[in-house]
């Protein structure tokens, strides 16, 4: 019997990202979360299917304090074609997302 993470049964990597773009996973995927490790100016942190031109999926504004931020979704985001994130490293230092294999 397989543990059910975040609700859901499926493997789950954790993929880290400190460039303010890039990919995080090519092809079909689903999103259960984010770690953002903040800085001290706010901003906004994007994951889009697609890439950069890419349907926005998921935007959060990060406060103006340095610490992590958690955020567990509570079902999984479906991409379809990529997960594609940016951000400045202004106000995200360091994003994990957590996403099926």
């Amino acid at each position: 019997m397989s543990a059910n993470i975040f609700g859901s049964a499926e493997d789950i990597s954790a993929t880290a990202q400190t460039s303010e773009t890039g990919t995080i996973r090519a092809g079909r995927t689903r999103v259960f979360g984010v770690y953002l490790d903040s800085n001290t100016v706010s901003g906004d942190f994007h994951l889009r299917d697609g890439g950069a031109a890419g349907t926005l999926k998921f935007k959060v504004k990060t406060p103006a304090a340095v610490g992590g931020i958690s955020i567990n979704f509570p079902g999984p985001i479906l991409f379809e074609n990529d997960v594609y994130c940016n951000f400045t490293t202004e106000h995200v230092i360091e994003a994990t997302v957590f996403h099926s294999k």
